[in-house]
């Protein structure tokens, strides 16, 4: 963790800054990186640092019990009650621990694919040069990779272990900062970015909507949000996609990761044979997923069965989640997304949000 950081994070629980405790550092030419510490803010809420990654999470101790104990001696008591952590548990768990399981077992960096996913519906790299960007749903780290390439300060948050994996292949990029926190409770400051994007993320998260309205907040006034996010399919592909996902979600990950493989075959018979053949083209697409790169087939046909929660939207539906937050200027994106900005407060607002913020103080 870099510390530059500390001027970002708050508290979920109180809203306050922390305080830093450091336990070890590290160096990587001029960077200076804290791995292991304390997070503590001002209600007495901790919480640790990990592998260079903080950990804003309510069950952080039981997924880092190797950090417990190691530092067992210098450890606060923890605030989390076993109810809480239960509570969040029931919820999120199998989302952390099979996307912390996928974006472990493949971690590729694949810069120009994702360069290109970055820049489609029209944007150019000078977009995001200079901007405070948060990446909601960062995985192993590749989106934000890219867009600290195009220029910006980037902050990636990601519910599952997966972080590790992007904090290692972001751990040379100076402006780039890697958390574990929960999408619905980000642990910054409203209207702090100047862009937030999300993308193919929310559609894997309890309430999408939901997701999307607690992201606009973190939105500066003039700043963009984008998101990515599944498009409804036609009935028939949406039964069959249920049915299998019926049987999958109860399987093993390992096992159901080893089964994915058998996409790889029928992709190649698809690029060879099928895509050419109507109905069968179909046929194939409703139940795989396809690339002309046989590894991304795999993982995205794994990726395909094995999340707790996924939906699909009308894009309309999408577009009418920005209008009803009141953002202009909305874009649909090529690739199942859209993007809006958020309007530039007058001085009467923003002077009447001034006086709130002063009476909720005192």
């Amino acid at each position: 963790m870099k510390r530059r950081l500390m001027e970002l994070l708050t508290c979920p629980r109180c809203g306050g800054g922390f305080e830093l405790a450091i336990f070890e550092t590290s160096t990587t030419g001029d960077i200076e990186e804290i791995e292991e510490g304390l997070l503590r803010s001002s209600c007495g809420t901790w919480y640790p640092i990990v592998q260079g990654v903080p950990v804003i999470l309510p069950n952080a101790l039981d997924i880092y019990g190797e950090f417990a104990r190691k530092h067992a001696d210098r450890l606060p008591q923890w605030e989390f009650s076993d109810e809480e952590v239960r509570r969040f548990e029931k919820e999120k768990k199998k989302t952390q621990d099979s996307f912390g399981f996928e974006w472990t077992v493949y971690s590729s960096v694949r810069d120009e694919r994702d360069r290109g996913y970055a820049l489609e519906g029209g944007l150019s790299p000078e977009f995001f040069k200079g901007k405070l960007v948060l990446d909601a749903g960062c995985g192993y780290g590749r989106h934000s990779r890219v867009v600290h390439e195009f220029g910006a300060e980037v902050v990636g948050i990601d519910l599952s272990v997966a972080v590790i994996n992007a904090k290692r292949i972001t751990s040379d990029l100076p402006n780039v900062h890697i958390v574990q926190a929960d999408l619905f409770e980000p642990p910054f400051r409203k209207g702090t970015f100047d862009l937030v994007f999300s993308w193919g993320v929310l559609h894997h998260t309890p309430d999408p909507r939901r997701a999307f309205e607690g992201l606009t907040e973190f939105v500066k006034d003039g700043g963009d949000i984008s998101v990515k996010i599944y498009r409804r399919k036609p009935t028939s592909a949406a039964f069959l996609e249920s049915a299998i996902r019926a049987v999958t979600l109860k399987m093993p990950l390992k096992l159901l990761y080893n089964l994915a493989y058998l996409a790889v075959p029928v992709n190649g018979f698809y690029w060879k044979i099928g895509r050419s053949i109507p109905g069968l083209r179909e046929a194939i697409l409703s139940v795989v997923k396809v690339d002309r790169n046989w590894r991304i087939a795999h993982i995205d046909t794994f990726d395909w069965y094995h999340p707790q929660y996924q939906f699909h939207f009308p894009m309309e539906e999408v577009e009418s989640w920005f209008r009803e937050c009141g953002l202009a200027d909305i874009v649909a994106v090529p690739s199942l997304g859209v993007r809006g900005r958020k309007p530039e407060m007058c001085p009467e607002q923003i002077k009447a949000e001034q006086i709130e913020a002063e009476q909720t103080e005192s």
